[in-house]
């Protein structure tokens, strides 16, 4: 056994044994990034608390002013950490939720948009084509009225009748008559 003098004569003498060896020198990888900043932060952290603590040792009486100014501003950073982490677990999965909702009503918009649209088409031409045809109906009607005054206007002048005051309703469609008759004149 060694004796602790033999012992501190060891460690005299071989200085290398306190170091370590060579193919046990840890390696000198770079330390991130990251964590180097995340050191110099706590660093800045503690450096404020220890002014400080500076700051109410030389100034006692605002002790409390600086402790409630800290605090305050500490609610801020709360806050404003808990804006940047966004949304909760709850809150995302039910806007997950109602967008995947949007977006399903957003879809059977535009199928109704095109259903309406198609119908749209289908009635539009429907209606067009019907007046259409009731204005072709009316002027052949106009037509007939005209080629009947033309017709009878001789016989209706030997007997001295106003057939206006006959057919009253011809006053409504007179200037229209007039029209078709100028036009079948020239």
């Amino acid at each position: 056994m060694s004796t602790p003098a033999e012992i501190d004569e060891v460690e005299v003498e071989t200085p290398a044994a306190q170091q370590p060896a060579p193919e046990e020198t840890p390696s000198l990888e770079p330390v991130p990034r990251d964590r180097l900043q995340q050191q110099l932060d706590l660093l800045k952290q503690r450096e404020a608390e220890l002014r400080r603590e500076l700051a109410i040792a030389d100034h006692p009486a605002l002790a409390d002013a600086i402790r409630t100014i800290e605090g305050r501003t500490y609610g801020i950073a709360r806050v404003e950490a808990k804006m940047a982490e966004g949304l909760g677990k709850s809150e995302r999965r039910r806007k997950d939720t109602l967008e995947k909702k949007l977006a399903a009503a957003r879809d059977k918009r535009q199928e109704i948009d095109a259903r309406i649209e198609a119908l749209e088409q289908q009635l539009a031409p429907l209606g067009e084509a019907r007046l259409a045809a009731f204005d072709a109906d009316r002027t052949r009607a106009l037509l007939a009225v005209v080629a009947a005054l033309e017709e009878h206007e001789a016989a209706l002048r030997a007997a001295s009748l106003d057939i206006a005051l006959l057919v009253p309703d011809l006053s409504r469609w007179r200037t229209e008559i007039d029209a078709l008759r100028a036009r079948a004149r020239a």
